[in-house]
């Protein structure tokens, strides 16, 4: 399955360079486009989560804080546990977390957003360093980099604690009995038909059958002997290996096209500043010649 979700996630190493190239990219809005925008409910599902944690994080400390300067009143201890300071650290900080998600195209649904690394960046990586030339278009060392969808999760979660501040207050200042995906996200801000995401939980099994095709194979392989299931095995390792080469190439391609694109673009500007350039310097003369002519009828 990881080599599965290879080509698929290639197309996701083509979109973060595009965006950050301003080249186009797959429909964000495409259901079936693991790179598309978050949902509502995926966006309030990982808000509540990584708020939830940081609570979980920082609710073990027995740090007392003292509030209070005046010389004549008794300074108020409060446990950090319940004050004002930690939740406003937590709100502060908590879309931060957001940034440490990746996109794991190999899984369904909202489990598309997750933490640590994917399969198919494991099996990449694995083939660089087995000294396999890997060019994806960028950098090796931002392969780690963010994608733009959990840049646009992240915005989202700076809009979303900020448009309900006062309910997770509120939660909060309670006594915190239900989760906050269902006080916030399940109670307050998603219709019933907007929170199909938050029952969703990766258990290592829900993931992306990327075509038909794939899965008959697998189906007709389970009663074939070892020796088949190795040559089969095979086969879709030589089959992957090739999308993967095409894919590169395609990059490639794109690569190649943007450079001389932008080299055109270069020379016009070059054109444009020499051309600038004459003209000033004509104006020049023209003035000075005009002083000399005034000085001469002086």
């Amino acid at each position: 399955m990881a080599r599965c979700g290879c080509v698929v996630l290639l197309l996701f190493l083509v979109i973060f360079t595009e965006v950050n190239s301003q080249q186009g990219g797959g429909d964000p809005e495409d259901p079936d486009n693991p790179h598309r925008d978050p949902s509502k409910c995926e966006i309030c599902k990982f808000v509540a989560i990584e708020f939830q944690g940081m609570m979980d994080d920082t609710g073990k400390t027995k740090e007392v804080l003292q509030l209070g300067y005046r010389i004549d009143r008794e300074v108020k201890k409060v446990p950090y546990k319940f004050s004002e300071l930690r939740l406003i650290e937590a709100m502060e900080g908590v879309c931060e977390r957001i940034m440490k998600y990746n996109i794991h195209a190999e899984r369904k649904s909202s489990g598309r957003f997750a933490k640590g690394e994917s399969e198919t960046f494991k099996t990449l990586k694995g083939l660089v360093n087995k000294g396999v030339k890997v060019e994806l278009g960028i950098p090796y060392n931002m392969w780690d980099e963010p994608s733009a969808p959990v840049h646009t999760l992240k915005k989202y979660c700076d809009a979303m604690i900020e448009e309900h501040e006062d309910a997770i207050e509120a939660w909060f200042r309670g006594d915190q009995e239900k989760t906050l995906i269902d006080y916030l996200c399940a109670e307050r801000v998603l219709s019933r038909e907007e929170a199909d995401c938050l029952q969703e939980e990766w258990t290592g099994v829900e993931k992306v059958e990327h075509n038909t095709e794939n899965k008959e194979e697998n189906e007709t392989t389970e009663d074939s002997t070892d020796a088949e299931d190795d040559s089969e095995k095979k086969k879709q390792a030589e089959l992957d290996r090739q999308r993967i080469q095409r894919e590169i190439e395609r990059q490639a391609e794109q690569r190649q096209t943007q450079e001389e694109d932008e080299k055109d673009i270069e020379r016009e500007q070059e054109r444009d500043r020499r051309k600038r350039e004459r003209e000033m310097e004509r104006r020049r003369r023209e003035r000075e010649d005009k002083d000399g002519k005034r000085k001469t009828e002086l």
